[in-house]
């Protein structure tokens, strides 16, 4: 097992181009990914249309600004509305009708519209909330203001937030977390799988088999030296990346992290092992697993959340070892959660290693017989 487990190492090693996948994978796609992609509605393209040019109606305006805002030049006309929301120059159209400022002067009720853009629909919600709270918080100062009185005196409902385990919103904590689960699903599921596919090529996978070693073990020789460099690879995102250029905060135990990074990669390796018993080259060993990944990570809750899915469709995600995983990692990292909490999931994770690993035993050994 040892001598099978060195020769494992030493392969990697000499392989210059899935070793600068592993290392480009845990530091330079997770850096891009994070910065590209930003699920923050930001800087929307704004217009103003100011029917009433009095000083209530500057000060709304005013309070459309960067960084969620562009201003775009105020509309002189009703006709400039709808060629500039077609044009997709703006995404949002405030019209401010005229008497708006009279009629907040003299205590009834004032209205203005908002026309968006629905084309992407996630954006077009996000502003449209945007705009209530930012009218929502001009009606409460207004009011303040002609009454004299203080909100909590005026007999309304007010919601006063506070968030937890990420106080500014970032939106960097769990994109590049999930980023590094990502990379951390795509190698693990690789590098086992690359190493059993380059035996058949090589045809030394018959030669294994004639060794003292039985499939389990051979299988065990494959996955143990490569979760290792897995755990070694998330380790050193974690340091450099996550929380070395992002600033996420860890609060949880770092052993406990390792072992659940440990319990998962064992999990994903025996299902990279149990396609690529089913393939007779490396090329189609990646076009199997990049066409897994996919449903592990819509399943997973990471795109999507679990609850916006179909009923029949949640009960799918429990196949995903990612969505265990997912759990597991924010729990530790962003909310310093201990076993005590988490230990169904990393139950449930176990489990999953477990029967994904029978299967790629049992499918070795067919393959050979």
């Amino acid at each position: 097992m040892l001598a099978l487990f060195w020769k494992e190492l030493l392969q990697f090693g000499r392989d210059r181009a899935l070793l600068l996948l592993v290392l480009w994978g845990f530091t330079g796609l997770i850096y891009l990914d994070t910065r590209a992609y930003d699920i923050e509605v930001k800087r929307i393209p704004t217009a103003i249309y100011d029917l009433d040019h009095s000083p209530q109606s500057r000060e709304l305006a005013d309070r459309f600004r960067e960084p969620f805002f562009i201003r775009l030049p105020d509309l002189a006309g009703e006709e400039e509305i709808v060629p500039l929301l077609d044009s997709g120059q703006a995404m949002l159209v405030l019209v401010i009708p005229s008497g708006f400022g009279r009629r907040i002067i003299e205590g009834g009720g004032a209205a203005v519209q908002a026309l968006v853009d629905g084309t992407i629909s996630n954006g077009a919600m996000v502003a449209l909330g945007y705009v209530e709270e930012i009218v929502s918080r001009y009606e409460r100062t207004i009011r303040r203001i002609t009454t004299g009185q203080q909100s909590g005196t005026l007999g309304a409902v007010e919601a006063r937030s506070r968030v937890r385990f990420n106080p500014n919103l970032s939106s960097d904590y769990f994109v590049a977390l999930t980023e590094l689960m990502t990379v951390l699903t795509m190698i693990a599921m690789l590098l086992p799988a690359a190493a059993m596919v380059r035996e058949r090529e090589y045809g030394t996978a018959e030669q294994l088999l004639a060794t003292p070693l039985t499939p389990v073990k051979i299988l065990l020789a494959k996955i143990l030296p490569m979760t290792g460099v897995a755990v070694v690879g998330a380790l050193l995102a974690l340091w450099l990346v996550v929380q070395g250029i992002f600033a996420v905060p860890f609060q949880g135990s770092l052993s406990l992290f390792l072992v659940a990074t440990a319990i998962y990669v064992f999990t994903a390796a025996g299902l990279g092992l149990t396609l690529a018993v089913m393939c007779r080259t490396l090329a189609e060993t990646v076009l199997l697993i990049l066409l897994v990944l996919v449903p592990i990570l819509f399943l997973s809750g990471s795109w999507t959340p679990i609850e916006a899915l179909p009923g029949w469709m949640q009960l799918l995600t429990y196949l995903s070892p990612l969505r265990y995983y997912l759990d597991v990692s924010f729990g530790i990292a962003l909310k310093g959660a201990g076993l005590s909490l988490l230990w169904d999931r990393l139950l449930g994770l176990s489990l999953l290693g477990g029967v994904l690993f029978t299967i790629a035993a049992l499918s070795f050994r067919r393959s050979f017989a």
